[in-house]
């Protein structure tokens, strides 16, 4: 037994062979699958996390330490985004190229565990050794295309979800590295070293996304799996004491109330209760992913144990089974699945979170599944049948990719997600709300001002139709109010902006917009200013208030004021190119040519239509100065 584990740890570096071949397939397959994702628009929460986070714009932000320190705002993931700001701005080409390269240095390092967990088994453990190579990639392949990571991967803001899966499979592979370097070489500065790299990887991770604090049980996972002392035993007591020390911190934070809750929408037990009611539906997608939907409309009803429920338990509950069953007849299965519930527990256990099932969930677990997979080729699979396997396997990831491939399209835009998202959920008030906003937002590119309108009364009307679901959106009600706003309806404008202004406080600026609009329609321009100033005041972040207070102070003759503003109003919304006409004309009416100039420039260069006269007019005076 002793010569055989020596045999197995000289046999170790197997897996840096073809690594470099092995890294040049997964970056084509990745490339080619997420190709068509590099222009796909900024989504949902990326717009509030990105595009109108005003720390992200700034990278002195993350100069202060308790912003490291705060687990909960994920800092290493907003500083990638920091940094993607820094050197890009809002080019949304910058952020797609990082997170398809976050995900390809993923599935790397998910080849490289795999493989090199691989190399520890032997013909003894009743594994075919010449799948071992074929097996690591499949892992890998599945991990990098199968169609339910694309939401963790092209919705951008799920970056934290990737950087957290790259740091927690980097920190078990660091530790698998570690343990044996120790086992077989004493505490030396090679296994001392890696162990800490492990440690730092795992801390990293979970700065990227509060779901990789379970590394440590991942950790002990292995160590019960795969880490064997010269002898072929596992260690028996570090593995006991570190479960005792893992769960006793786990029930300190618990008696303690320091388990944390992103809702208090419902209990623990009603939170749990769901994940085992959708449970079925995770699997369903992992074995065929062909229902994929950006928001799931899942409702809590009562009874909380109900049949899909108490099935969600028994398929659990069965899976624990196989897996403690098949600890020694195929380790990899019997791992595969138990990654998969530890890699599962943090965002599907008892930590209520707003989203009760979202796709990219499955980032990380997915690991687990393809080890399972790993598993069944290594242990079932005739060699006479490797061919077959190799022919199958190609054809399956190339489904795969396709299936990805296709899926991508989805998230070209916020009309494409949103459309997509209202066939597959008719019902949700949310996605109604959302693709009454993609668009409203989409009708200022209206063929003619006929469509515009059209589109706008389209708009409201799937505002209008998500306040009658079960759960009534106040931004419903908000979106709906400004989209009338831009109607001219002002009398129903108002309406919409006092419900909201009276069940959320924080909205008191909308009402103060609004009758400000409305009062300088009427022409009271001092009374609409004092309304526009009173609505900065609560919220000076709002693009539109600082347009209208420049139209209504250039309308005063205050016209350095109404520059100012309509900057302020471009730098919140550089999609307002118009303001650029608007500061044009006042800087000719300030008799600043060359200003003027410039800004009717980059009017034309935003594609606004540009009067031909006006530019040859401010060009030739410009050069006569």
């Amino acid at each position: 037994m002793k010569e055989r584990n020596k045999d197995i740890e000289r046999r170790v570096p197997f897996y840096k062979r073809h690594i470099n071949q092995v890294i040049a397939l997964l970056f084509i397959a990745g490339l080619i699958a997420y190709s068509n994702t590099f222009y796909s628009a900024f989504c949902w929460d990326d717009k509030a996390q990105i595009l109108t986070n005003e720390n992200i714009q700034d990278l002195a932000y993350f100069s202060d330490l308790s912003v490291w320190t705060d687990v909960n705002y994920r800092p290493l993931s907003k500083f990638s985004f920091a940094l993607n700001w820094y050197f890009g701005g809002d080019n949304v080409v910058g952020y797609h190229l990082v997170n398809l390269l976050l995900h390809l240095l993923t599935a790397v390092v998910a080849y490289s565990l795999a493989r090199y967990t691989l190399s520890l088994l032997s013909p003894a453990d009743g594994f075919d050794e010449r799948f071992k190579k074929i097996s690591a990639l499949f892992v890998a392949l599945l991990f990098l295309l199968h169609p339910l990571q694309t939401m963790a991967v092209t919705y951008i803001v799920q970056r934290m979800t990737v950087m957290a899966a790259l740091f927690y499979l980097l920190a078990v592979f660091l530790y698998a590295r570690g343990r044996h370097a120790y086992l077989y070489d004493g505490l030396s500065r090679r296994s001392l070293g890696l162990l800490l790299l492990a440690l730092l990887s795992g801390i990293l991770g979970v700065m990227s996304k509060q779901n990789a604090v379970s590394f440590p049980l991942a950790f002990i996972l292995y160590e019960i799996f795969f880490i064997r002392k010269p002898d072929g035993r596992y260690c028996k007591k570090y593995v006991f004491s570190s479960l005792v020390i893992f769960f006793a911190a786990f029930l300190v934070v618990v008696f303690a109330g320091l388990l944390p809750a992103e809702t208090s929408q419902y209990t623990r037990l009603e939170y749990f209760s769901a994940q085992l009611g959708i449970f079925h539906k995770y699997l369903l997608l992992i074995l065929f992913p062909i229902s994929q939907n950006v928001d799931y409309f899942i409702i809590l009803k009562t009874p909380f144990f109900g049949a899909r429920e108490i099935i969600g338990a028994i398929l659990s509950a069965g899976m624990l089974v196989l897996g403690v069953f098949t600890f020694r007849k195929n380790k990899l299965v019997s791992f595969g699945i138990f990654w998969f519930f530890i890699a599962m527990s943090v965002e599907s256990g008892i930590i209520p979170i707003r989203d009760i099932m979202m796709e990219h969930r499955m980032y990380l677990p997915m690991f687990g599944i393809g080890m399972v997979l790993a598993g069944i080729i290594m242990k079932y699979m005739p060699y006479r049948s490797v061919y077959v396997v190799y022919i199958t396997g190609i054809m399956f990831f190339m489904l795969l990719a396709l299936g990805t491939y296709n899926r991508n399209k989805v998230w070209q835009s916020e009309l494409t997600l949103w459309q997509d998202g209202i066939e597959k959920s008719p019902g949700n008030p949310r996605v109604m709300n959302n693709l009454g906003l993609a668009i409203k937002a989409n009708a200022r590119y209206a063929a003619s001002p006929q469509q515009r309108i059209n589109d706008l009364h389209k708009a409201i009307s799937y505002f209008s139709e998500s306040m009658t679901g079960d759960t009534i959106f106040t931004q419903a009600y908000l979106h709906r109010g400004l989209t009338y706003l831009e109607l001219e309806e002002y009398e129903k404008a108002l309406l919409d902006v006092q419900r909201v202004a009276l069940t959320k406080p924080k909205y008191a600026y909308m009402k103060l917009y609004i009758e400000g609009v409305i009062l300088a329609k009427q022409g009271m321009l001092e009374a609409a200013l004092d309304n526009f100033n009173n609505a900065i005041d609560k919220k000076d972040d709002f693009a539109m208030l600082f347009t209208w207070r420049g139209l209504v102070e250039a309308e005063m003759e205050e016209y350095g004021l109404a520059i100012d503003d309509f900057k302020r109003s471009l730098e919140i919304d550089p999609e307002q190119t118009k303001l650029c006409i608007n500061i044009s004309n006042l800087y000719f009416y300030l008799h600043d040519h060359g200003r003027a100039l410039e800004w009717i420039r980059k009017a034309g260069d935003a594609g606004e239509i540009v009067d031909p006269g006006y530019l040859q007019m401010l060009e030739s005076r410009v050069l006569i100065k």
